[in-house]
This record gives C-alpha cells, sequence and structure tokens, in this order.
C-alpha cells in the first residue's frame, strides 16, 4: 500500500511539473510571437516612413529645379547684358561683337547645368580673332561666362606710320582684315610693317613671319636697342627703324642675317660722323656706309619720316 501511494504521489508531481513546463513553454511562446509582430510592425514603420522621406526628396529636388533662378531668361541671348552674359579676357574683340554673334541663338527651356554650348562655341569660332573659347554655367541666378583665348597680332601692316592699320597677321598665320579688330591690335608688342599694297603680304605664311621675327630679333640683339617698325613699301629694299637711327637691309636673302652682323661694330661711329645720319646702309654684302640727310632731297630719300 505504501509502494502504491508513493507511485501515485510521483505521478502526480511528474504530471504537475509537466503542466508547469507547458504553461512557461506556451508563455515563452506567445512572448516570441510578441517580439515578432513588433519587429514586423517597426519594420513596416521604417519602410512607410523611408517612401515618405523618398518622396519628400524628389518632390523637393523637383520644385527645386524647376526654381526660375536655375533657367536662363529667354531674352539671354537676344538683349545680352552683364548680367545673364559675362565675357572676360577679350582684348581684341569688342564685347558687343561678341553679343552681336549670339544674337540668333535660342534659349532652350532647361535648367542651366543641362544647357549645351555647342551652339555658342560654333558661333564665337567664326570670329577669325578667337582661337579658344571656354564656357562655364552658373545658377541662382542663372547665367553663363565666356571665357575669350584670342590670337595674338604677330605683324600690323599700315600704309603709313601714322594711319590706322589695315590688317593684322596672328603668330598662327591668321589674316585679319575686318576695321572693328584694328584699334586695339597696336596695344601689344606686336610688329609694324609698313607696305604700299597689302596684297604683297596677303600670302605670308607662318614660315615667313617667323623669319621677319628672326631679323628683328637679330637687329636688336646686335644693336640693344628696340625696333620700332620695318618698311616693306619696296620689297627689295627693306629698311628697320632702331630708336637711334634706319637701317636699310636691302633684300631679305639668305645673307641678310650675316650683314644684320655688322650692325654691331658700325653703330658706334654714328657719332663720330660730321652730318646727321639718314640711314646706316648694310644693303652691301661687304660694305658698309653712312647716308647723310641732305636738305635738298631730304623729302625724296628713303625711308620718309611721317609728319608729325
Amino acid at each position: 500500500m505504501e509502494q502504491n501511494e508513493q507511485n501515485e504521489k510521483e505521478q502526480i508531481k511528474n504530471y504537475e511539473a509537466a503542466i508547469a513546463e507547458g504553461k512557461h513553454s506556451m508563455r515563452r511562446k506567445q512572448k516570441e510571437r510578441y517580439v515578432r509582430k513588433k519587429r514586423k510592425r517597426l519594420k513596416r514603420l521604417k519602410s512607410f516612413l523611408r517612401f515618405i522621406l523618398f518622396v519628400l526628396l524628389v518632390t523637393g529636388a523637383y520644385f527645386f529645379v524647376k526654381l526660375p533662378q536655375w533657367y536662363l531668361a529667354p531674352d539671354t541671348f537676344s538683349a545680352p547684358n552683364e548680367n545673364n552674359i559675362e565675357i572676360i579676357n577679350n582684348y581684341l574683340v569688342p564685347k558687343q561683337t561678341i553679343y552681336n554673334s549670339l544674337k540668333n541663338i535660342k534659349v532652350v527651356h532647361v535648367p542651366i547645368f543641362m544647357m549645351g554650348v555647342k551652339d555658342i562655341k560654333r558661333e564665337l569660332f567664326k570670329i577669325p580673332v578667337i582661337k579658344n573659347v571656354y564656357i562655364r554655367r552658373y545658377g541662382f541666378p542663372a547665367r553663363i561666362q565666356i571665357i575669350i583665348r584670342e590670337r595674338i597680332p604677330a605683324l600690323v601692316i599700315k600704309t603709313d606710320l601714322n594711319a590706322k592699320p589695315v590688317s593684322f597677321i596672328t603668330t598662327d598665320g591668321i589674316w585679319v582684315t575686318d576695321k572693328i579688330y584694328m584699334p586695339l591690335s597696336e596695344s601689344g608688342s606686336a610688329l609694324k610693317i609698313l607696305t604700299k599694297d597689302v596684297k604683297q603680304v596677303k600670302d605670308w605664311d607662318v614660315k615667313r613671319i617667323d623669319n621677319i621675327e628672326k631679323i628683328v630679333k637679330a637687329v636688336e640683339a646686335y644693336s640693344s636697342e628696340k625696333v620700332q617698325y620695318i618698311d616693306m613699301r619696296d620689297p627689295n629694299d627693306v629698311y628697320v627703324k632702331i630708336e637711334s637711327t634706319n637701317i636699310r637691309l636691302g633684300v631679305l636673302d639668305s645673307l641678310v642675317f650675316e650683314r644684320i652682323k655688322r650692325i654691331y661694330t658700325i653703330l658706334p661711329q654714328i657719332s663720330e660722323v660730321d652730318g646727321e645720319v639718314k640711314y646706316v646702309d648694310l644693303s652691301w654684302d661687304k660694305v658698309n656706309y653712312f647716308k647723310l640727310k641732305q636738305k635738298e632731297d631730304e623729302a625724296k630719300d628713303k625711308p620718309q619720316e611721317p609728319e608729325e
């Protein structure tokens, strides 16, 4: 009997333990389900908030891009001014000339950072003095900046020393004849060339220009004076004007540089000459002499100096 009672007690105890363990397992599973549901709700909330944030960003970006400060005014090219088109580094090309070249370009209604610049460059490259163009685009307010790189005048062509230039040749051999570029063509270090007929220098190429520049450098090196101009009104009898006197070089042949070397020894003798020297004659290969000014033929002898 006692053994049976003890077995019954153990069975009851095991049953109660099983019930307690079942309840504990149930509470744990309920808690896990609660945590999973909470995580799902939080995940959905985060997804919803990300969606809302994305919509807000897209909407904000759309309205930001649509702000009028991102767009050029419709009359930017037809009525340009410094507020919408800034031009820098132009020394030979007047601003009005650049504005006029762009007046037929139509403004495309797109944000400034999406606007193409090929049409602008194409029109500007039609101006012969312009060598390269750089275009920057800015917003708030929308505007463009045009940076000009001009060709450098190497030779300024004139028919008379005091006359206005009739044309000039750039260092890369471009011939420029339009009058609107002439006023500033003498502002730099370009060499003045006097000629009777512009056509006689119209066919000069880069090689010819380089040769003339070498002659000028040689004269300046051996005379220690700056060349003021070259008189080529007679192509077979060329004169070079330096600060102290004129130098007659004659024909610019292969021996001209040998004749130029004699300047170094002959210029110091000018102060010893009795009379006013009109020019130093180096047109002969082995003979040097001074041409003195004479009252009776001063107006006829070459080169004639223009009246001040």
